[in-house]
């Protein structure tokens, strides 16, 4: 049930980028934003990313059943929040404000 509601949010999210008129110009913005984000971030948070990341790699498997509800909900609730701001965001780039 709940891989069912992560994975309709996730799909909302992709067809509203995709059904955007503006999808590439915002692509090419996002490409420059997380460029510039990139280039801000210290060595030592880069390592502290990719070694949480290869952390939650190898023990995804015997962590993963420990996620509480709490978590898996706000973890929805971001999504949605996500999909708002979106849906939000295509509407003034397409002229359609909401």
């Amino acid at each position: 049930m709940q891989n069912r509601k992560e994975e309709f949010g996730w799909q909302t999210l992709k067809e509203i980028w995709n059904n955007s008129g503006h999808g590439r110009n915002i692509n090419i913005q996002m490409d420059r934003l997380l460029d510039e984000l990139k280039a801000k971030t210290s060595k030592f948070e880069k390592e502290a990313i990719d070694s949480d990341l290869a952390l939650l790699r190898t023990n995804w498997s015997q962590t993963k059943g420990m996620v509480s509800q709490f978590e898996k909900d706000a973890i929805n609730k971001d999504l949605s929040a996500i999909s708002r701001l979106l849906r939000r965001l295509f509407g003034i780039f397409s002229g359609n404000k909401r």
